[in-house]
């Protein structure tokens, strides 16, 4: 697909995957559309593109926003469902909390309603691409994260189907399977005892900036998936069995969490834990 002249919708473009994303689609040659929910960070994106990127602010954890967001943002070529929330907390704390709805807008509903919204016509004009960006996270699970890993295996399950559904109609679909990504998630996820340092090890670390190029160049070339890191989490996700083992291992040497937390502990998307956590990483970097 010729990336030079499309119009890409990115979401998430505020920070980590997204944001690079809309950087390398912009220096390709795309019109980039980013939304996001923080309009300064928006802001900055737009100023830097030189008028490749115009923004749309929007909080796609509220219900309906993706739909008015496609609405706004007219034919898209492209569709990169960026977006990404977290809740954590033990599966019996979370339940079916307001914490955990929110993150489902985010990760589950609002590519769903992004999808609705665009692809009919892309599938009028034969031409375009989705991109949903998943997790290796669908294939592993690790205390407190069971929310975050079942709404990515859910949308990694939405996409493969999807891809059937568009076969050779000229709209190709993409899923992005990244493992650990130094942004700023990742530095939410260093509230978990462990769970970086786990991951990191077995399968490595990489960039958003370098993702982000890989993303560009399979809705060039068509591809039907990107690993990264490729050859660790590529492995992973053919083998599952085997990370799952290891984690396994892993948790049981680092314990549970403490049983006066275990009934009680939730962390939203808007939990000062996280944001603070979020602004560390940032910080430092």
């Amino acid at each position: 697909m010729e990336i030079e002249g499309s119009r890409v919708l990115v979401t998430g473009a505020s920070s980590g995957i997204g944001r690079e994303a809309a950087r390398a689609f912009a220096a390709a040659g795309a019109e980039v559309v980013a939304v996001a929910r923080r309009a300064e960070r928006l802001a900055a994106l737009e100023a830097e593109s030189a008028g490749a990127v115009s923004v749309i602010t929007a909080d796609l954890s509220e219900p309906g926003a993706a739909a008015r967001v496609a609405e706004r943002a007219g034919p898209v070529d492209v569709l990169v469902n960026g977006a990404g929330s977290e809740t954590g907390g033990t599966v019996w704390a979370v339940g079916d909390r307001d914490e955990a709805r929110r993150m489902f807008e985010v990760d589950w509903w609002s590519p769903l309603a992004m999808i609705a919204a665009l692809v009919p016509g892309m599938r009028e004009r034969r031409a375009g691409a989705v991109v949903n960006v998943t997790s290796i996270r669908q294939v592993l699970a690790w205390p407190s994260l069971g929310h975050s890993a079942a709404a990515k295996a859910a949308l990694a399950q939405l996409t493969s189907t999807l891809r059937l559904e568009l076969l050779d109609t000229g709209v190709s679909v993409i899923e992005v399977i990244p493992g650990p990504v130094d942004t700023p998630a990742l530095g939410a996820s260093m509230l978990l005892p462990g769970f970086v340092e786990v991951l990191d090890g077995m399968l490595g670390t990489g960039t958003a900036a370098e993702l982000a190029e890989l993303i560009v160049r399979a809705v060039r070339d068509e591809h039907e998936r990107v690993f990264y890191p490729a050859v660790t989490v590529e492995h992973a996700y053919h083998r599952p069995m085997e990370l799952r083992a290891a984690i396994t291992d892993a948790v049981r040497e680092r314990g549970r969490l403490p049983d006066e937390l275990a009934d009680t502990l939730v962390v939203g998307p808007d939990s000062p834990i996280i944001a603070d956590a979020k602004a560390a990483w940032e910080h430092a970097r």
